[in-house]
């Protein structure tokens, strides 16, 4: 039995989780960890949400609420989604907690004492509209790398480089939009440089590793490993176990991939064992893999093994580092920080999490960026999921339950087919298994649903509807050789797809936990005379629309909070907008058409997709939509009774429209003081409505007047 960790990467705990990071942390490491625990592995799955990253205090400042109220938030949301998509985590943590707190200021005060941090004098930007230093995140500008306008001062998005914020082209402060100036400030460094040899030496047996990791991690070492500051000037995390150091905090990275041994320690104290961490942390025939998307490559490759190393020599290094690459929508990278994603909330509220975790395995960027559309998940769903896999084993017990009492028939003389078959069900059983060893979750859903289709054909092959009539006695021995290959199928689909699994497990009528037997137990036959519980199909049919043109919109429902004067701008509003789970900032021409109060508390219909303008020195993330003429302008109502963040046109996540493309498309004042969307040839109407309730002008306007 081996010791196995399946450390998950940390969700920052600032917005809701798009497929993305269900397709690179969550899902395969559900399905690593149940494969093993089928294996009899002891297998320990640990992580948690990130709740002191820089996005997180981003999202508060823009909300106007402290930096905890919305790390818990989305920390609840989090747990809610992951329970919901069936992965079982020994703890799904937070790094917020006292106890994660203390174990990181031990390992820092550790790491200090045997020389590996020091302190040293830097330089960091300065925002002297805001009178405070800029964490990383607070600044933005133009990647040097790939010139991408929006990198922040940490990291580009487009290209993945880790950056210093000065290194940005036309470096900006993100709340005040002017430059950052640079001041010297003393901060704590981990000496990574110090790590460099036994780093090399480390990974060069790592051969087995995704390409792309091995790849990244190599040009990293080739490049020189450069001592990394590990303090910020914020008030947001983790205290610094030093006198003097109250206005700093421990820096995210550095302390955030700690959860994973700060995790199993908790585990056993919860446990009532205190050491039996240790069991996974100092057994060097343990393995440890970490699931992580490919933005966070180097911390799991480079830096947290060194601090593994500096910390005490005798830790478990991580044996494999399975990241994905990006799942991208209509080309760009999806981002929480952003708001560009498929969203996992609104996916688990629409579709069953096994079709989800199907598609996410089904299209898991492995080794190259994939494109989420929404067309490939119906067609995959309904022509595998359903149309395989659901079909094959529907049909099998249906005949059994129809012609054979409800109960497994018994097998009598095998022929060649029906040998063959069982040879199938040995071999594709193997194939999953050893591409699951190695963490090609892609290829072993591919043998998987394979043996679902090879037991199609062998269905059509013994034709039992006609064998019922002329043989009964070889009629039941294809019918019990079906249910055996059904049963394989509830055992290696388990992995991927849990909530089928178990329903499966029960219609073949057993009464037992799918998830508790061997990986081993799929080669066992089905009892004859077993009682079957036959139910509704595994799967249901996804209906996927054609495309259509109000896609590309997102317009939700929001509620107006605040309304200040522009500053540099007599003409305008800066307004704050709650968009149900997201307060955005707008910049809104209306001075001359509502008052303050007329503006404050009103529902409106918000255009979120628009890319993001500066307008007189003001970043507007977002469009309030209103109908206008040559006399006056009026803001487009929601009903009252709608939910914030509802959705009133197009889908959430659409990709970035920008004002000119926005521009090309017609929304006009219907009768009554309606909305309709023409699109772009005018002809077909769509009303704007939420819960079958119109969308209205307020303020009279002839029908036929212009929305903008």
């Amino acid at each position: 039995m081996a010791k196995i960790l399946v450390a998950v990467a940390w969700p920052y705990a600032s917005g809701p989780r798009h497929i993305g990071h269900a397709v690179s942390t969550f899902v395969p490491a559900d399905i690593f960890t149940r494969y093993h625990r089928m294996k009899g592995d002891d297998v320990l799955m640990v992580g948690g949400s990130d709740m002191h990253g820089t996005p997180t205090t981003v999202r508060a400042d823009e909300e106007g609420v402290p930096a905890e109220a919305v790390a818990n938030r989305f920390h609840a949301l989090h747990e809610k989604n992951i329970e919901q998509l069936g992965v079982r985590y020994d703890l799904y943590w937070n790094t917020a907690d006292p106890a994660h707190k203390r174990d990181v200021q031990e390992i820092f005060a550790r790491l200090r004492e045997r020389g590996y941090i020091d302190e040293r004098t830097m330089t960091s930007p300065y925002c002297a509209a805001g009178s405070h230093f800029l964490p990383d995140r607070y600044v933005e500008g133009e990647c040097p790398r790939c010139h991408s306008s929006d990198a922040r001062g940490d990291q580009c998005e487009s290209c993945g480089h880790l950056l210093d914020p000065f290194e940005l082209v036309n470096p900006r402060c993100r709340v005040h939009r002017t430059a950052p100036t640079p001041r010297e400030t003393r901060h704590a460094f981990f000496r990574l440089s110090a790590f460099q040899e036994r780093l090399r030496a480390w990974i060069a047996d790592k051969t087995y590793w995704r390409l792309p990791v091995l790849t990244f991690t190599r040009a990293w070492l080739d490049e020189g490993l450069q001592d990394r500051p590990i303090t910020r000037d914020i008030d947001w995390g983790v205290e610094v176990p030093l006198p003097g150091r109250e206005g700093k905090r421990i820096y995210v990275w550095f302390e955030a991939g700690m959860g994973y041994l700060t995790a199993s320690r908790e585990v056993a104290r919860r446990r009532g064992a205190p050491d039996l961490w240790k069991e996974w942390w100092y057994d060097p025939a343990a393995r440890h893999y970490y699931f992580i998307g490919k933005d966070n490559i180097v911390f799991h490759t480079l830096f947290w093994p060194a601090i593994l190393m500096g910390y005490d020599e005798g830790l478990t290094l991580p044996y494999d580092v399975p990241a994905t690459q990006f799942m991208n929508i209509s080309g760009e990278k999806m981002s929480a920080g952003r708001g560009r994603g498929v969203w996992l909330p609104d996916l688990l509220e629409r579709f069953s999490p096994d079709q989800v975790r199907y598609y996410a395995t089904a299209s898991m960027p492995e080794l190259k960026d994939s494109e989420f559309d929404w067309a490939d998940f119906g067609q995959r769903n309904n022509a595998e999921l359903l149309a395989v896999y659901g079909n094959f084993v529907h049909r099998a017990l249906t005949f059994a339950a129809k012609n054979f009492g409800n109960a497994v028939p018994a097998a009598g003389f095998l022929d060649g087919t029906d040998k063959a078959m069982l040879r199938s069900v040995e071999e594709q059983w193997k194939k999953v298994g050893q591409n699951l060893e190695y963490c090609h979750f892609r290829d072993a859903l591919r043998e998987a649903i394979q043996l679902a289709r090879l037991g199609n054909v062998y269905f059509d092959q013994k034709a039992p509807w006609d064998l019922v009539r002329k043989d009964k006695a070889a009629c039941g021995t294809a019918i019990h050789v079906a249910l055996r290959v059904s049963r394989a199928l509830a055992l290696v689909m388990a992995p991927f797809t849990p909530f089928s699994s178990s329903a499966l497990w029960v219609a073949l009528g057993y009464d037992t936990d799918v998830h508790a037997q061997r990986w081993d137990s799929a080669l066992e036959d089905v009892p004859a005379g077993q009682a079957l519980r036959v139910g509704k199909p595994l799967f249901v049919r996804i209906e996927v629309e054609a495309a259509n043109e109000a896609d590309r919109f997102d317009v939700r429902v929001g509620r107006i909070v605040e309304v200040q004067d522009h500053p540099n701008a007599d003409k305008l509003y800066v307004i704050k907008v709650d968009v149900g789970d997201e307060v955005r900032t707008l910049v809104a021409g209306m001075k001359a058409n509502y008052t303050k109060d007329q503006m404050a508390g009103k529902r409106v219909a918000v255009l979120c997709n628009l890319e993001p303008a500066k307008l007189r020195s003001v970043l507007s993330n977002g469009m309030v939509l209103a109908a206008e003429d040559e006399r006056d302008v009026g803001l487009l109502l929601p009903p009252e009774d709608a939910t914030l963040g509802a959705q009133i046109l197009g889908v959430r996540g659409a990709p970035r429209l920008s004002f000119s493309e926005f521009q090309t498309y017609k929304i006009r004042v219907g009768e009554g003081n309606t909305v309709d969307f023409l699109g772009k040839d005018g002809k077909t109407a769509t009303p704007l409505a939420v819960g079958g309730k119109p969308v209205l002008v307020d303020k009279g306007f002839p029908p036929g007047s212009s929305v903008h």
